[in-house]
């Protein structure tokens, strides 16, 4: 309630690519921007109406911009259409209630591998939270049958060497020491997620912190990939770290 959600299409490497603003109906001054990169590939994970009245609708009723992008038609799953994430932070620049100078970001599963990439090039955003993170595509492929087809698809190559290279560039857990490091980093992971391990969020905590990272890490009992059942504790877990980090 009292807020409003939009579709847009904004300019990225020279593509249109279509997403999403939110914000509150009234507002008096500009307000920070939450980017939030959703999970999935092509149409499995795509934003609708109804996710987007929901989600972007609620972060926004919380005092916030919201910004959020489809990603391109020809996917890389973390390849190229990282641009379409850091173009966000440009547009931010020209959209009026948008303070650009606090940025904080959330990502899901898939999401959360795309904001973990976003932080190795940008030191632009102040705060993070990754929900259900994709941080090692290789233990991913392992874990769920049909997942090696899905990559070789989308970022494959005819080369072994160059896919497995590929699956590093893509595995935080391979990446960390890139990650900028003044970034508050917030890992929420369910126990009973069975797309992506909770392991990964634990690897990934015990590198971050190691590499003097300022991360923190929340492990949910028994919750699944999208904590469906734990939506009351989720809501405040996230809204309490960007209200800390932001306001």
């Amino acid at each position: 309630e009292e807020t409003e959600v939009c579709k847009i299409t904004y300019d990225s490497d020279g593509i249109e690519v279509e997403g999403y603003f939110a914000k509150p109906e009234n507002i008096e001054k500009k307000l920070p921007l939450i980017i939030w990169n959703r999970g999935g590939h092509g149409n499995d994970g795509r934003i609708d109406e109804f996710i987007a009245k929901g989600m972007f609708g609620e972060i926004a009723s919380w005092g916030y911009t919201v910004l959020a992008s489809q990603y391109r038609d020809e996917d890389e799953f973390g390849g190229k259409d990282i641009n379409d994430v850091l173009n966000l932070v440009k547009l931010a620049d020209e959209i009026p209630e948008c303070d650009s100078s606090n940025i904080g970001m959330e990502g899901w599963s898939r999401g959360g591998m795309m904001t973990y990439k976003v932080l190795t090039l940008t030191d632009k955003i102040k705060c993070a939270v990754i929900v259900s993170g994709l941080a090692d595509i290789i233990r991913s492929e392992k874990d769920r049958d049909g997942l090696a087809r899905a990559y070789k698809k989308l970022f494959g190559s005819k080369n072994e060497n160059e896919f497995e290279k590929r699956k590093h560039e893509r595995s935080a857990v391979h990446f960390y020491e890139k990650i900028n490091k003044d970034t508050k980093i917030l890992l929420i992971h369910g126990t009973g997620d069975d797309k992506v391990s909770h392991q990964d969020s634990l690897d990934m905590y015990e590198i971050l912190n190691n590499n003097g990272n300022k991360c923190k890490l929340e492990i949910i009992k028994d919750g699944d990939h999208y904590l469906t059942k734990h939506r009351k504790e989720l809501v405040q877990l996230r809204k309490n770290w960007y209200n800390k980090f932001l306001k």
